[in-house]
């Protein structure tokens, strides 16, 4: 509390109006809470004197900052009563993120207590390995709104401008609680020591730095990065969470897959052996690629009127997805190796009996 007190003495003091509505809002919701219902009515009768919105997000919304070429909104705000991000994760992943939105919500708490622990979690990993997904949940369960940067694409052929956009985000985000969320981050936090890149580029970098450090408490920072390899080692220094979002383990995978087949009639997630072979299938894939797979033979479920996906059709988009030889006697051996009879082969491809035999008998 003492913090939202703080940054509203910061908003007076620069005359920032914005600033001074949306922590004022905070303060207000923070004394109902403890039952001081008579100072927080004050403070939001104050608010509303001011023929100002209530809502600090949706005022600062109307302001987002512009690219210092293009003009156009380097940042996406998304309301914190956004629809609920269903999320699969594995044991270890989900352990360190409810770690991190417990240490979001007893910051108060902590900064009471004199622990002063930075609000800042790095996600690294493959693609479609849940990242983004992981911030938009961190959001929706500390009722703090996100405000998305893709910094792949505030990079300008002018570093300088580069430069000054990341400082209008910051200073955007520092106006009101929030979490910042820096998206394709290694697009602008590369090793310093990188001798292909210009020394612009690297006073970017010292420009990054320094606007994560002079964040206030009351903001937290996720970043998330494809390449952890490509980051420079002061900017790993700056986050106090990294986690490693890899492929989802067996158990996540399961689950992932039983979510997309949820309201669907797929009798093979009754069958024990049909869906751990489902499960080693998708072994090497992301939730990204599961989804697609999914959702395409959805798609096709309810245009045929079914709402049904067989187990037959599950193997084929597994095997068609993968990029695996064409070849027709390719697909037979496949689906025949995974449980698939011969009759059913020639039901779902539509082709002889006497070809599957033969290409069977190859084997």
């Amino acid at each position: 509390m003492s913090s939202d007190i703080l940054r509203i003495i910061e908003g007076g003091l620069n005359n920032d109006r914005r600033k001074i509505i949306s922590y004022s809002n905070r303060l207000a919701t923070r004394l109902e809470a403890e039952g001081n219902i008579q100072l927080a009515r004050c403070i939001k009768e104050q608010i509303q004197n001011s023929n100002t919105r209530s809502s600090a997000t949706a005022d600062a919304m109307r302001m987002l900052p512009l690219d210092s070429d293009s003009k156009l909104q380097i940042v996406e705000v998304i309301p914190e009563d956004s629809t609920r991000t269903n999320i699969v994760l594995s044991d270890n992943v989900g352990r360190q993120v409810g770690e991190f939105i417990e240490l979001v919500r007893h910051s108060d708490e902590l900064e009471q207590a004199g622990v002063n622990m930075p609000k800042s979690m790095l996600l690294y990993g493959a693609p479609g390995c849940g990242k983004t997904s992981i911030a938009h949940y961190v959001s929706e369960n500390t009722n703090l709104p996100l405000v998305v940067a893709r910094l792949d694409g505030i990079v300008s052929s002018l570093l300088g401008s580069t430069a000054k956009n990341l400082r209008k985000i910051f200073s955007y985000a520092s106006s009101m609680p929030c979490i910042l969320f820096l998206d394709e981050f290694d697009a602008i936090a590369k090793a310093r020591d990188d001798n292909h890149e210009l020394g612009e580029l690297k006073r970017v970098i010292n420009s990054l730095l320094q606007n994560i450090d002079s964040m206030p408490t009351s903001c937290v920072l996720i970043a998330a990065t494809n390449h952890p390899e490509l980051l420079d080692k002061a900017v790993w220094r700056r986050f106090t969470t990294k986690i490693e979002v890899g492929m989802p383990d067996d158990e996540a995978r399961k689950k992932i897959i039983l979510d997309l087949t949820s309201g669907f009639n797929c009798p093979f997630v009754e069958d024990g052996q049909k869906m751990k072979t489902v499960c080693d299938l998708t072994k090497k894939m992301s939730p990204s690629d599961i989804s697609t797979i999914f959702n395409k033979l959805k798609v096709k479920g309810v245009i045929n009127g079914s709402k049904a996906i067989e187990y037959e059709d599950l193997l084929v988009a597994i095997f068609e997805f993968e990029g695996k030889d064409e070849a027709q006697d390719k697909l037979i051996m496949f689906l025949n190796t995974n449980g698939v009879s011969q009759a059913k082969i020639v039901q779902k491809l539509n082709i002889s009996a006497r070809l599957v035999r033969n290409v069977l008998s190859k084997k």
